[in-house]
């Protein structure tokens, strides 16, 4: 080890190490928020949630370890892409008969219309990102 490394920084270039500090983190403050939640104590369980947060933010900041590689890259796409996919058949085919099913008489449960908002509001930001994507500052279209 020369002496422009720390222990820290050498612990934290192999990548499995970081993925286990990060994703560990997170777990660790989903738990104890879950965990503080049931003692009733709001306050502390947001301070361990934020806390973990912002610890997965400062391990894959300070690494020098790339996490991700192309094949994560592939897998992300195609799990957005059949994301989308499924979201925008669900909205298709179930949206246009809300009102034919009020104006049959039958109430369509609030929770169930809250999805249907939620997926539409789903679409609307992907919508949005995809068009900021393709046409926004800093990008190149194709010729």
């Amino acid at each position: 080890m020369n002496d422009h490394t720390s222990p820290l920084t050498n612990r934290l270039s192999d990548p499995r190490t970081t993925r286990l500090l990060m994703y560990g983190s997170l777990g660790v403050g989903f738990v104890g928020y879950i965990g503080l939640l049931s003692y009733d104590a709001p306050v502390p369980a947001l301070a361990v949630y934020w806390a973990a947060f912002l610890t997965f933010l400062a391990v894959g900041k300070l690494s020098p370890a790339r996490i991700e590689d192309e094949r994560d890259a592939a897998m992300e796409r195609a799990a957005s892409q059949r994301t989308v996919g499924v979201i925008g058949a669900v909205l298709i085919g179930i949206a246009p008969a809300i009102p034919a099913l009020n104006a049959a008489g039958i109430e369509v449960p609030t929770i169930a219309l809250g999805a249907i908002y939620g997926f539409a509001a789903l679409m609307g930001v992907w919508g949005v990102a995809y068009l900021w994507v393709r046409y926004g500052p800093g990008t190149v279209t194709p010729t």
